[in-house]
């Protein structure tokens, strides 16, 4: 009987890898043969599913996202507005292990985008997919009267600055997870206002 292969957990095997290389050798160690040899596989088996080193940067640029993705939807909801989205920002800052792993490798990334196009679009990605999330979240703000004095994008644009800013002084351990959150609800009570507060 042949063995069935649960390619979801080979793909997370793989990122797990990339990443680790990533984080030690920057995105020039990454290669086959290194990536070979951090995660026990094959070249074969690895060009199975990433032939070249060009998809395996695509391929850890990639996970990056979803991993944002998947950790800002997996915060509950409650009945407050305010205090959900600010745990959904909060979870893309580095305030964990998970969090400092996928935010190093995207600081690697980002590093390379400045002179390489490539790198660039990827990180492009990256932002457009939460830039996305963010617009919605304060467009749905602005209908119910909580966004007075500023567009869904503008207050998009501004908190996803200040995230990015957050997340690199973090990443150099210049200020405490704590400044961080209360930097963050400052701002974003700056931009929303309940309704019924006025």
């Amino acid at each position: 009987m042949p063995r069935i292969v649960d390619h979801a957990q080979r793909r997370a095997e793989l990122t797990v890898a990339v990443w680790s290389l990533i984080r030690e050798q920057g995105l020039a160690g990454v290669t086959i043969r290194n990536l070979s040899q951090r995660s026990g596989w094959s070249s074969g088996a690895i060009r199975h599913y990433l032939p070249n080193r060009e998809a395996i940067l695509n391929f850890a640029a990639g996970q990056i996202g979803e991993q944002a993705w998947q950790r800002v939807q997996s915060v509950p909801a409650s009945s407050d507005p305010f205090q959900d989205f600010l745990n959904r920002l909060e979870v893309t800052l580095p305030l964990d292990e998970e969090g400092r792993v996928w935010l190093e490798v995207w600081l690697a990334f980002v590093g390379a985008a400045v002179s390489d196009q490539d790198f660039a679009d990827a990180q492009g990605v990256l932002y457009r997919d939460l830039n996305t999330i963010f617009v919605g979240a304060f467009e749905t703000f602005a209908r119910q009267g909580w966004l007075p004095a500023h567009t869904p994008q503008a207050a998009a644009t501004e908190i996803h600055a200040l995230l990015d800013g957050l997340s690199v002084h973090l990443l150099l351990r210049q200020i405490t997870p704590e400044q961080a959150r209360t930097t963050l609800e400052t701002a974003l009570s700056r931009l929303l206002t309940p309704p019924d507060s006025g």
